[in-house]
């Protein structure tokens, strides 16, 4: 049995630093060497950036939350859930071994695509603190697509998102990842509802026109929800002696 929790605030250390992670909250103090503040609705001293993401309510019963998918997402999905054989899974506070295979993949993932590293000192917290998940679709004992989430009884949040296309030996299409990869957010939502969290989070909406990529990105996640919210993240350093290391390179 899963128990939510429900925690806005985890600690860490970088090294020599403390680290505090605050999400979703209001909090506004800075009791550690580096103060992360992820998705918080304020900006904290001028300090930190706009943050978009999408939303969907999973207090709404499962039939408003479907109908508000996209049709042809909807076909797709359940092409995939009613035609393939396939496991579906997910793990909640996986064990260090199992976390260290995920992470693996994920890294190979990141440089395949040339994207940025991702944080794994950041997933490894989330972890100890018993706030992550991470869910598979897998088929022919492979995995097709594998997501990582921050999960808390107010939000899932998906953290990474991605198809294993570039490692799988068996030559699935283009179109059997998108549908799987799809089915599987559909699962994930179905879980986190029946788990109790209130809110499915995609984890980012890029706010931006050049980089079509990204666009490609926002559309995908727009196939399930169109409910746009601003949020703020970033950084404020209270050591000295990083204060001083972050002036030089804003100045230099």
């Amino acid at each position: 049995m899963v128990t939510l929790k429900n925690i806005t605030t985890i600690f860490y250390r970088y090294f020599l630093f403390s680290v505090r992670d605050v999400f979703i909250s209001t909090e506004k103090k800075t009791t550690a060497d580096i103060n992360y503040f992820i998705q918080v609705p304020d900006n904290i001293d001028s300090a930190l950036s706009e943050f978009f993401t999408l939303l969907i309510d999973l207090n709404k019963n499962e039939n408003d939350i479907w109908s508000n998918i996209y049709i042809r997402t909807q076909t797709e999905i359940l092409s995939f859930i009613n035609n393939q054989h396939f496991r579906y899974n997910i793990h909640y506070s996986p064990t260090p071994r199992d976390l260290e295979y995920f992470i693996g993949l994920l890294e190979r993932f990141v440089k395949h695509k040339k994207i940025r590293k991702a944080e794994v000192l950041r997933l490894k917290a989330y972890n100890t603190n018993g706030i992550l998940a991470i869910s598979y679709i897998e088929q022919n004992h492979e995995f097709l697509c594998i997501n990582f989430y921050r999960v808390t009884l107010k939000r899932a949040t998906n953290l990474y998102s991605f198809t294993l296309k570039h490692e799988c030996k068996t030559k699935y299409t283009s179109t059997h990842f998108g549908r799987g990869h799809r089915a599987h957010h559909w699962l994930d939502i179905k879980t986190f509802k029946k788990l109790g969290v209130n809110f499915y989070d995609f984890g980012g909406w890029y706010n931006g026109s050049d980089d079509h990529a990204l666009l490609n990105i926002n559309k995908f996640k727009e196939q399930f929800t169109r409910t746009l919210i601003k949020e703020y993240s970033g950084v404020i350093y209270k050591n000295i002696f990083l204060k001083f290391l972050k002036r030089l390179v804003s100045h230099g």
